[in-house]
């Protein structure tokens, strides 16, 4: 029966170890930034609105339209009183060209192109979210792929531990001091170990599924990863990470170009209190022609083909200002420099919110480290205590039961130290993430 299990750990391993690439936190990161959607519809947006961030599509500059008119009028007229009677035909050939430009209109043409350029900011600073909360996400995943494997480390060695303590006991039977019942017993926690690691390796799978799944690596490639489960304490400093949350914190960032931009809108509603000077031009060409076959009164003769010609130009300047509206415009402007107001107190409110939270994780922080203290020094007292019982075990003071809880024992121990690594690396990714940047 053992032999059998161990088959078939054996077989699942294997299935496992086909053609494997390395993979690190940085290779997952840098494979995660290459391969999301997010971030390249972010390129995107951003050449638009860099296309976009422009003095002509500001408004500055004259706007120069080409028109050619070319026209054909074929009339057969038998008024009697009319000057010209029968058929005739008359046409024309004219290109013009007319030019309009806006002088000024209250510094709306300025504050436009303010604007263009803070909506390429807005689309900037929007990718960089995006990058910081995939390196986030990429961070944790790769992390529980690693507290995945080290669990199974852990039921691993356990099991090697439950072998050789059978394998004890069947010399022990060999020369009469132990008995199939003992057998029995250590036999029944090898199934169990094996079980568990079986389930072990599922859970280590399924964790590197996710992790490939938010670096959308497309077919789950097999991936090993050979980094061990650690963690460098730090001393946090609560108010260097509160100077750095106010300066990096996406959520502020965003929220601050929300208010920058709500600025900018009461400036463009503000330049609808001064006027507008616009200038307006136009040049054009006609080329004209008559026939007629018909005669003229005046000289008796038919009139045949008639040409004609004409150049004509103008310049006009207008001057355009609202004196008075009914107090519509006075009404946007007061709201605009409300929603201005209404801005700072939503980054302050953000901001209190953000610090909160900020000192809770940072308590986590310090709460876990001092959990990994306590979870080493659990495994220490296990790892003597099991030593102990081995000896009386042999002594044959103490059952196999006795030794199995023992066992157990420890293997909650060393899994409590895993997790207490683990809690601790989430913690301070999640510090990182809400300050905005990692150290």
């Amino acid at each position: 029966m053992i032999k059998i299990l161990y088959t078939i750990i054996a077989v699942f391993l294997n299935s496992l170890c086909f053609t494997q690439d390395e993979m690190t936190l940085q290779k997952a990161i840098s494979i995660g930034i290459e391969n999301n959607y997010g971030i390249k519809i972010n390129d995107l947006n951003i050449q638009i609105a860099e296309n976009n961030n422009t003095w002509a599509m500001a408004g500055r500059g004259p706007i120069v339209d080409l028109n050619i008119n070319f026209s054909n009028n074929l009339t057969k007229d038998n008024n009697k009183a009319s000057f010209l009677q029968g058929t005739y035909y008359t046409g024309s050939f004219g290109p013009s060209l007319n030019a309009q430009w806006i002088v000024f209109n209250g510094g709306r043409i300025r504050v436009q192109k303010d604007q263009l350029s803070q909506f390429t900011d807005q689309q900037r600073l929007a990718k960089d979210n995006e990058i910081h909360a995939l390196v986030t996400n990429i961070h944790q995943a790769y992390y529980n792929v690693i507290f995945r494997k080290a669990q199974l480390e852990v039921l691993q060695n356990n099991l090697e531990l439950s072998n050789d303590r059978l394998e004890y006991e069947k010399t022990k039977k060999e020369f009469g001091s132990s008995n199939s019942y003992n057998l029995l017993q250590f036999e029944t926690s090898i199934i169990s170990d094996t079980s568990a690691i079986l389930s072990q390796h599922q859970a280590v799978e399924v964790a590197k599924r996710q992790l490939l799944d938010i670096m959308n690596e497309v077919g789950m490639p097999n991936y090993s990863f050979s980094e061990t489960l650690s963690v460098k304490l730090e001393e946090i400093d609560e108010q260097q990470l509160e100077e750095i949350l106010s300066e990096e914190n996406y959520t502020l960032k965003t929220l601050e170009m929300i208010a920058n931009l709500n600025r900018i809108n009461t400036r463009i509603e503000k330049s609808s209190k001064k006027p507008t000077i616009s200038l307006n031009s136009s040049f054009g060409f006609t080329q004209a022609g008559f026939n007629s076959n018909e005669i003229n009164f005046r000289t008796q003769e038919p009139f045949g083909f008639i040409s004609s010609n004409r150049w004509d130009g103008n310049l006009t300047a207008s001057l355009s200002w609202n004196l008075i509206d009914g107090g519509v415009r006075k009404t946007k402007i007061e709201n605009a420099q409300l929603q201005e107001e209404v801005d700072q107190l939503t980054v302050l409110e953000a901001k209190a919110t953000l610090t909160n939270q900020l000192a809770i994780l940072i308590s986590n922080y310090k709460n876990q480290k001092d959990l990994l203290t306590l979870s080493n020094q659990r495994l220490e007292v296990s790892q003597r205590n099991l030593a102990m019982t081995e000896e009386r075990f042999k002594a044959g003071v103490i059952t196999s039961l006795d030794y199995r809880n023992v066992q157990i024992q420890m293997l909650s121990a060393a899994f409590a130290k895993a997790t207490a690594i683990y809690n601790l690396i989430v913690t301070k990714s999640e510090i990182d993430f809400m300050v905005g940047r990692y150290n």
